[in-house]
């Protein structure tokens, strides 16, 4: 039995006891082979269930192991690995056909689109990218997304691994969901930008090409691992304007430069991930849901960090997203967050989309932005916060004041100003 096999029963049996989502248990792998393992994986899991009746109606256990082996030789072709399993399954290979097209219709989710985004920051013709792709690609193969420039639409069984352009760094794969919080976002060229918790970068390349390469990102990752991976993918893609930055998001100086000047934040923390399809793959008679006191310590971290986002001084506009879908994530921490934070508004961003927030929650909600597997896409959750300039105006008023005040009774002191000034003055 190969090496290969064991890991990826290993991952679907960590998977199944809830210890963590397919996407991170794969790319922890130790396993060389990563795009592989997470193949078998997500297909497996994918028709989990229809492999397990195809195993149990034909007498075999219905382990990891085994229904690897089952997708494999049914759904692949071929069983890429040797022993007495796989002889023994090979032995009842026309019964084991014919339980699989009784069962054929069976999948425990639908498949979503695969979304390739044309990536500019390499790319100086995306017409001729495009037109290069309908030669290798069937028209009908392939749309243009109406909702993100130069995002395009593939069928799902779409394989990019070995594809040149995909090799190159011209096209990055990215969900369409994902895409949004750069777009809603909007930091004009030549500005100053973080991005709170970056890797593996799908999001700071978005916002380095929306601003032409120009101005200054900071990509911000606490993990080493992923970190390491957050460089490597801003070194493939062409990004000259990124900084990557190993920190934690709450230990940024946010008083001094460089961190002062920043006008554009994007926040995209940890969460429970219930919204993304590869986590929601699991058999419905054994998937263990995010537990509520996991979900309700998320939740106490995003609003940590959403309210420290909001106090750094030169911030505009800043862009909360969970790939979540519960509320306690998503419109609970944003009205918490309004709540403490009241020189800040909600923006309505992507206006011609149809989902919003949940208005139950509060008022204001239908200005956020849901995301579901219906629109084909990962369940997804956005929120725009804009400063109130009028507040920003009286804060000014009130620094002057008080600084005025003081030079006239001498008294000497410093101060950092919450806006516009970086250094201190007497």
């Amino acid at each position: 039995m190969s090496l290969l096999y064991k890991e990826c029963a290993r991952i679907i049996e960590l998977v199944l006891k809830g210890k963590g989502s397919v996407k991170s248990l794969c790319l922890s792998t130790k396993n060389r082979a990563k795009a592989k393992v997470y193949a078998i994986v997500f297909n497996t899991l994918q028709r989990y269930d229809t492999l397990q009746k195809i195993a149990q109606e034909s007498g075999f256990s219905t382990t990891p192991i085994v229904l690897i082996h089952l997708y494999e030789l049914l759904y692949r072709g071929s069983i890429s690995t040797g022993g007495p399993l796989k002889a023994k399954i090979l032995s009842q290979r026309a019964r084991l056909v014919k339980l699989k097209n009784k069962h054929h219709t069976e999948t425990n989710y639908r498949r979503l689109p695969l979304y390739a985004r044309i990536n500019t920051l390499k790319v100086s013709d995306p017409v001729g990218v495009i037109k290069i792709l309908q030669k290798d690609f069937s028209n009908r193969d392939f749309v243009g997304d109406p909702h993100v420039n130069y995002l395009l639409k593939f069928p799902p069984e779409t394989n990019f691994s070995q594809y040149p352009l995909y090799k190159q760094g011209q096209l990055i794969l990215q969900d369409k969901a994902s895409c949004f919080p750069a777009i809603a976002l909007n930091p004009p060229p030549n500005s100053t930008v973080l991005d709170a918790c970056s890797a593996p970068g799908n999001k700071t390349l978005h916002l380095a090409a929306l601003m032409n390469n120009t101005g200054s990102v900071f990509a911000v990752e606490m993990n080493q691992k992923r970190f390491h991976r957050l460089k490597s993918n801003v070194a493939r893609y062409g990004a000259n304007n990124i900084t990557c930055v190993n920190a934690d998001f709450l230990s940024i100086d946010y008083n001094n430069p460089p961190y002062c000047n920043v006008s554009h934040i994007l926040l995209d923390p940890s969460c429970s991930g219930s919204g993304m399809v590869t986590q929601r793959i699991t058999p419905t008679t054994t998937a263990t849901p995010s537990p509520a006191s996991r979900v309700s310590a998320l939740a106490k971290l995003q609003l940590t960090l959403l309210n420290r986002a909001l106090v750094f001084p030169n911030a505009e506009r800043v862009v909360y997203s969970t790939c979540s879908v519960h509320v306690q994530e998503n419109e609970e921490v944003v009205r918490e967050s309004l709540r403490s934070n009241p020189s800040w508004r909600l923006a309505r961003v992507l206006p011609a989309w149809h989902r919003r927030g949940d208005t139950t929650v509060f008022g204001d909600a239908d200005k956020c932005v849901r995301c579901a597997s219906d629109d084909e896409t990962n369940g997804f959750f956005l929120a725009c916060f804009i400063r109130d300039i009028q507040h920003k105006q009286s804060d000014f008023q009130n620094i002057f004041s008080v600084h005025h005040i003081l030079q006239r009774f001498k008294i000497k002191y410093h101060y950092k100003s919450p806006y516009k000034f970086c250094n201190r003055f007497s």
